[in-house]
This record gives structure tokens, sequence and C-alpha cells, in this order.
């Protein structure tokens, strides 16, 4: 008998239901992706709406952690509360946020920088938006959003390479 020689192993080629699948995968990979590069964009572009915002003498009239609600685990929530007198425009306002979003956190030693920096009484600035003066803020928001919108392009060209090897691919 004539023995059979074999051939250097080959890779199989990806049938259509493989090629479907890592279209699939390449396209879902990309959506999730771009999911968090609008998140991303949308935070710097708030941030940096608020470089148009004016900044305002204002002085500290409370301060306190209020302890009273609870997070979804049931546990006490410490929110940072303040409250600050301000001018804009010749008319009187009372701000309340240190930043967009509340301050809060589930241990009030997190919160103490927040207590430290903002004792009643105290002359700062606050950071008024012109186009609707009742709403101020005693921190801008941070523009770092932008540095890190780099990461999830990796994640939509790694997609798009699985798309692009799915379909040009010869074998």
């Amino acid at each position: 008998m004539k023995k059979e020689t074999s051939s250097p192993q080959t890779r199989p080629s990806l049938n259509l239901p493989g090629r479907l699948w890592k279209i699939a995968m390449g396209a879902f990979i990309i959506a999730i992706a771009w999911v968090l590069v609008q998140y991303l964009w949308q935070s710097h572009e708030r941030a940096a709406l608020m470089d148009a915002w004016k900044e305002v003498p204002c002085t500290i009239t409370k301060r306190e952690v209020d302890d009273s609600h609870l997070n979804q685990r049931g546990m006490t929530k410490y929110l940072m509360v303040v409250a600050y007198d301000y001018e804009f425009d010749g008319s009187k306002f009372e701000g309340t946020r240190i930043k967009r979003l509340p301050t809060e956190a589930s241990d009030p030693r997190k919160l103490k920088k927040y207590i430290e920096a903002y004792p009643e009484g105290t002359q700062t600035t606050c950071y008024v938006n012109p186009e609707a003066p009742s709403e101020a803020v005693l921190k801008k928001d941070s523009k770092a959003a932008l540095y890190a919108i780099w990461f999830p392009f990796l994640f939509i060209f790694g997609g798009l390479g699985m798309i692009f090897s799915a379909l040009f691919r010869k074998n």
C-alpha cells in the first residue's frame, strides 16, 4: 500500500455563520465603544460650556453634612450641603451646589476637604451661568474626559478590524 503524505496543516476557513458572528461581535464592540465616546464628549462639552460662566464673589452662609438619605444598599449616604449668597446683574441669589452634580459619599470623612474648604462666613468665588443666573457652582466641571476619549477608539478600531477580516480575508 502506498502511504499518503500529509500536507502541512492549513487553517480552516471561516464559514458563513462564523463570518457573520465575527461581523456581529465587531459591530457590538463598536456600538458599545461609540456610546462611551459620546458620553465622554458630552461630559467635556458640558465642562467647556462652564468656561463662559462668570466668576462672582460669594459668601458661604451654610455648610453641613446631611446623613438623612440612604443609598441603594440601604446604608447611610452623606450629602454635603452648602449654601452661598451672590449678586449677579444687580439681583441677589442663593446657590446650593459645590459642583454640577451633588457632592456625596458613603463615608463622611471623604467630605472633609469640602467641609474645611467652605466654612460659614467665608468669602469665596462662585461661577454663575449668565443665561440662567440662579444656576451657580463653587467648582467648575473638569474637562479631563477629553483626555480619555482615545481609549474607546481602540475598541472601535478593533471592532472594525474584526469586520474587515471577516469580510475580506481569503481563508
